[in-house]
């Protein structure tokens, strides 16, 4: 179980928080001042560290910032008396997780314990996970691009990962908007914290306000139990809201009180959470046309567009259609366990030429079933849907000129490569190029070395 240190100048508020919370199975310490609080934290480690707000000598500030400072993992929650609320949000801001008001309730500290210690579960094996990602994400293995187009995006995307600012990202349906927002949640400094996702157009409004905000018990009917809000959960993380246009004008009005105030208010709740997140959010709709039509509030479009990455369709880049045709079949073949398989010339000259409505999401499930229902080694126009032969019949389907040259100065480069045993300088040199132009195309052309 949890060990939790309990430190209050009052004894009598000491020996009845260690009564209740041993008796639901805590390991439970109490001392009487600052200066034995702080003593007793460079011996020992505890999970929780429960202080008095206003002590003599030695304040719960000064145990707070000296309990973040020996374990940057310790809970810390602040006691104080309803006159000192905003004290105790102000020392939430300084890293307590939460407070609690005097005189307390024996069910809302029962309440408060296990709420906290689940979050801190719940961090401990979202790091865990988030740390593999970052490991992948980071070498963002499943972008898989050789325009200039996408190049530049990704510039972008490098200068504002290890930023706190908000993030707007504008793209098509199946662009790979909440990819990139993964990306740049793993390449920032909030790397080892939580990344929450939530799709605002997936969830009716009254269930979006509460999963986002969280509630009190009672709060309404079917309110059994606190519920922690996704806002809250992010705390030290990035929040995602996918499809943001879609959002309810009504909330659209708490989100951006709480973006300013940095401040969350459970359903049925009257105390403040303080939340120190970074908000990334996307959509596939005109935001500029939703606020002139006083679709979308004005004020949190310009907290949300503090940066703006537009990504863009498939058919506007239509050179990396061939690579991620590539990168695909690889990893379809091996989840299935199918053999590897190619695609002819003229299914190719079809996948090249079809407009992509559905974007990099469609293309994937297009390769996808010809990789599982196909019986042959190659993939054949007769493969891929009638939906994409019968768009394209009767159209030049040939592969662009710039999509041709590239394919041709990949393989030179390729060629020139393993003829030389992967040595980087003498290749550039046989190329007639210096060393950071042939890094450059590595790049460019998707070029695994």
């Amino acid at each position: 179980m949890a060990s939790i240190l309990v430190v209050d100048d009052e004894r009598d508020i000491c020996r009845a928080l260690e009564f209740l919370l041993k008796n639901d199975g805590y390991h439970v310490s109490s001392v009487y001042s600052g200066e034995d609080a702080i003593e007793r934290l460079r011996k020992e480690s505890f999970d929780i560290v429960i202080t008095d707000l206003k002590m003599q000598k030695v304040d719960g500030i000064a145990v707070l910032e000296k309990a973040r400072e020996l374990n940057p993992e310790v809970i810390v929650l602040i006691m104080t008396a309803f006159a000192s609320v905003e004290s105790a949000v102000d020392a939430m801001k300084k890293g307590a997780r939460d407070y609690i008001v005097k005189p307390f309730l024996n069910e809302e500290i029962r309440l408060t314990i296990k709420r906290v210690l689940e979050e801190k579960r719940l961090i401990s094996e979202n790091v865990a996970l988030k740390r593999e990602i970052s490991q992948y994400r980071s070498r963002c293995k499943e972008v898989v691009f050789i325009s200039d187009v996408m190049m530049s995006v990704f510039d972008l995307i490098e200068k504002v990962s290890p930023t706190k600012s908000n993030i707007l990202i504008l793209g098509e349906s199946g662009t790979g908007k909440g990819l990139i927002a993964e990306i740049i949640h793993c390449n920032s400094p909030r790397r080892d914290r939580p990344f929450i996702s939530i799709n605002c157009s997936a969830i009716p409004e009254g269930l979006l306000e509460s999963e986002l905000f969280g509630y009190r018990k009672g709060a309404f009917t079917g309110a059994v139990s606190d519920k922690q809000g996704l806002i809250t959960m992010a705390h030290q993380g990035t929040l995602f809201l996918d499809e943001i246009g879609d959002m309810p004008l009504s909330l659209q009005a708490k989100l951006l009180k709480a973006l300013e105030s940095g401040e969350v208010v459970p359903l049925g709740d009257t105390r403040p959470r303080f939340v120190d997140i970074r908000l990334i959010t996307a959509t596939n709709q005109d935001l500029d046309k939703k606020v002139k039509d006083r679709a979308f509030r004005e004020d949190l479009y310009y907290r949300l567009n503090v940066i703006e990455i537009k990504i863009p369709p498939l058919r506007e880049r239509k050179e990396d259609i061939s690579p991620l045709i590539e990168y695909f079949l690889r990893r379809i073949a091996e989840e299935n366990k199918r053999p590897i398989k190619v695609v002819d010339s003229e299914a190719m000259a079809v996948l090249m030429n079809y407009p992509w409505p559905g974007n990099v999401r469609e293309l994937k499930n297009v390769i996808e079933r010809a990789v599982v229902l196909g019986q042959e080694e190659r993939i054949t126009p007769e493969c891929l849907p009638e939906k994409i032969t019968g768009a394209v019949r009767g159209q030049m389907v040939f592969p662009s000129l710039k999509h041709s040259i590239q394919e041709y100065e990949k393989a030179v480069i390729k060629k020139t490569y393993e003829t030389y045993k992967r040595d980087k300088e003498k290749t550039a040199k046989a190329l007639g190029i210096d060393l950071v132009t042939l890094y450059r195309k590595f790049k460019r052309l998707g070029i695994e070395e």
